[in-house]
């Protein structure tokens, strides 16, 4: 497998500094289920914590999905969430993202106020 570099924020590396405190194992996640002592199978373990919380049809890939979907709702573009989402094609990028309704009415909205303000003639 080829290395990958990560970008982290400030709260994340936070998170898991505190959570390495905490934890005897070196994996992040961890497991006494497994003989190399990481998590090698989430999915079980996610749809257990659905189960719990009464969440149904939720996907770990949802997570990424809204991640990559919200990315771009605060304005970040095509190729800075390829890079967060650690995709080789930007074409894979485009499955992942949606867009809210919200910034694009208010695009819309700057665009129809810049061809009013362009329409009006003073006479």
């Amino acid at each position: 497998m080829e290395r990958q570099n990560i970008p982290l924020t400030d709260e994340i590396i936070e998170i898991l500094q505190a959570r390495k405190l905490t934890s005897k194992s070196k994996w992040v996640l961890s497991t006494d289920r497994s003989k190399s002592g990481h998590l090698e199978n989430p999915y079980r373990r996610w749809y257990k914590i659905c189960k719990k919380a009464g969440i149904k049809n939720l996907r770990i890939h949802d997570l990424r999905r809204t991640f990559a979907s919200c990315m771009g709702d605060v304005g970040a573009g095509q190729y800075i969430i390829s890079a967060a989402l650690n995709h080789s094609d930007i074409k894979s990028t485009s499955i992942y993202t949606k867009v809210s309704l919200e910034p694009v009415r208010q695009y819309m909205s700057k665009v129809t106020q810049m061809i009013s303000d362009c329409s009006r003639i003073d006479i």
